[in-house]
């Protein structure tokens, strides 16, 4: 938090006079730190209220600065004690050149007491900082103390200092850092003046870069200017000092590339392949897209993360008439991401972007991340209610002709998950309605609901939203069912996989969507799962491809562990 940076005003005498003393170890975040106000870039909230009250003599005896790391406050703390102890008087913008204010930059003024209470968290250390008030500063015009992570003291410590502002001593100013604020007690947030650092945006971020490399007189690409401060989280220090890692990095060389290698990450084209490939449920070329990226270096938790961030985007693009609000995006890739999304809803945008928002997985013996992220992009890709092949059609319309010349997946016996998917879908001919195979689901006595089947699918959305909150890992299943019927308080959802009705037969899932479907409609509702006889046309193969070519039955086989088997000649060919 002490190590900010120049902002994106212009460096004057000040600067040069700390840059001039640096050494030629020092971290750029320690050398372009800014050393008036007007250099502080994203808080000009709080850097208008300090100058105010310097201005106006209306300078509280404690502040209590709050945001998260990197964002100015232990720098806005050091330019405050500039400003009140410069020799030219109090006033808005300290000097930058007398005596006291070159002794702050050099850490040498002994008026000022800093402390970092994430390592000095005992009452010892309050109690020292107390007996200190009891004296006149020693040169200065106020002695300063200030306490950075102040939410780490103890709760004695906090007491101790709790007591010293509640009485607080003459010519003793006091500013209290924390990126906790909701573990300051209130009692200690009501004597101070609260002031509130917020995220730097990544625009003043990128001017911020620019500028550094400039006066290091660095080749930067811009596109790598915009990458980097994307990357640092709203910290300028976090910015410069990946700025300051690329250089060394690339040798005062920065480019798209090296930062994209340096980081760890994938390109943003082939971020953008895998959202066109999501988006177009081509699930075997999103497959092949991850494995690819995983071979080049980039880690399955990272590649997870810049999914978020493009869906994100995505999101935001769709439900933001105004696209010049997405500050961290530049047109190019606003009209880039519109492009690739064109014919997906923000209902289809929600459900991808949960499904790789989900935490990651916890360590589990024999689970690979990189599989854990393979099965989130299939699971997205029948979250978005996406087709699963870019040359499949929609199965309520699709050309009957297809059916005829193209065989089916009950027609093809290639691995143990079609042969299951067979017998299931030869008994269902016989009774089309599966009975429930687990206690508690049996059909109820007839009687009148006040229900009928177009009112359970006109609620649709009402009790999938349920099911999410509940269980995120069944919705996606749930939501690919058709309402088939509603006979005596009994809901028929039909399913075209079989993988997909034995997830939802657990017995979990069934009290799960039987809850969600009760509380919807205000009464006892029974659910009944059955699995559609035939695949529609946009489920079957094209000719002269197999069952392994389609990509929902490569992730069920991932998934249930099943195995190839040899193709078994049907009777009598």
């Amino acid at each position: 938090m002490r190590d900010l940076y120049h902002g994106t005003h212009n460096l004057n005498r000040d600067i040069n006079v700390a840059t001039s003393r640096a050494s030629s170890f020092q971290a750029l975040y320690n050398r372009y730190r800014p050393q008036r106000f007007e250099q502080l870039i994203g808080q000009e909230h709080v850097v208008r209220t300090l100058q105010n009250a310097l201005a106006h003599n209306r300078l509280s005896h404690a502040y209590l600065f709050s945001g998260e790391r990197g964002t100015g406050k232990t720098t806005a703390a050091r330019l405050l004690t500039k400003a009140v102890n410069c020799l030219e008087g109090i006033q808005p913008e300290p000097c930058g050149t007398c005596a006291h204010c070159v002794a702050i930059v050099e850490g040498s003024l002994l008026d000022l007491v800093e402390m970092d209470a994430a390592s000095h968290s005992g009452i010892d250390d309050i109690r020292e900082i107390r007996d200190m008030t009891r004296f006149a500063p020693g040169a200065a015009r106020y002695r300063v103390y200030i306490i950075d992570e102040v939410h780490q003291l103890s709760a004695q410590a906090k007491d101790a200092l709790l007591k010293t502002l509640e009485e607080p001593p003459p010519q003793a100013l006091f500013v209290l850092a924390t990126t906790e604020t909701h573990r300051v007690p209130a009692t200690i947030r009501s004597r101070t003046q609260h002031l509130t650092f917020r995220r730097i945006g990544v625009l003043e971020l990128t001017t911020q870069l620019r500028s550094i490399a400039a006066l290091e007189n660095a080749e930067v690409e811009e596109a790598a200017l915009h990458l980097l401060a994307r990357n640092a989280g709203g910290s300028s220090r976090d910015a410069v000092s990946l700025l300051d890692q690329a250089l060394a990095y690339g040798d005062n060389q920065v480019t798209s590339d090296s930062v994209n290698s340096m980081l760890g990450l994938t390109g943003r084209d082939a971020v953008i392949k895998l959202l066109g490939h999501l988006m177009h449920g081509d699930a075997a070329a999103g497959l092949h897209a991850i494995g690819m990226a995983i071979d080049d270096g980039t880690s399955p938790h990272t590649l997870r993360q810049q999914m978020v961030g493009v869906l994100r985007d995505v999101l935001t693009i769709k439900t933001s008439p105004d696209t010049h609000s997405i500050k961290h995006l530049t047109q190019d890739e606003v009209f880039e991401l519109s492009e690739h999304t064109t014919t997906v809803d923000i209902p289809e945008v929600v459900r991808a972007l949960e499904v790789f928002a989900e935490p990651d997985p916890p360590s589990r013996t024999g689970i690979n991340t990189t599989l854990e992220l393979e099965l989130s992009f299939a699971r997205a890709v029948i979250a978005t209610n996406r087709p699963t092949n870019q040359s499949q059609l929609n199965h309520h319309d699709s050309d009957p002709d297809v059916a005829q010349t193209a065989p089916s997946l009950s027609q093809t016996r290639s691995s143990p998950i079609v042969e299951k998917v067979t017998d299931q879908a030869a008994s269902d001919e016989k009774d089309p309605i599966r009975q429930p195979s687990h206690p508690g689901q049996e059909d109820r006595e007839s009687r009148d609901t006040g229900l009928t089947v177009d009112q359970i699918k006109a609620r649709r959305e009402e009790w999938l939203s349920s099911i999410r909150k509940e269980a995120r890992t069944i919705a996606p299943y749930v939501e690919q069912a058709d309402v088939q019927g509603f006979v005596d308080g009994t809901v028929i959802l039909e399913y075209l996989r079989d993988f997909m009705l034995e997830r939802v037969e657990q017995i979990d899932a069934l009290r799960l969507v039987t809850k969600a479907l009760t509380q919807t409609f205000g009464q006892p509702i029974n659910v009944r799962n059955v699995l559609k006889s035939t695949p529609p046309p946009s489920q079957q193969l094209r000719p002269n491809t197999t069952v392994d070519d389609d990509p929902v039955v490569r992730v069920a086989m991932r998934e249930y562990g099943a195995t190839h088997g040899e193709e078994t000649p049907k009777p009598g060919a």
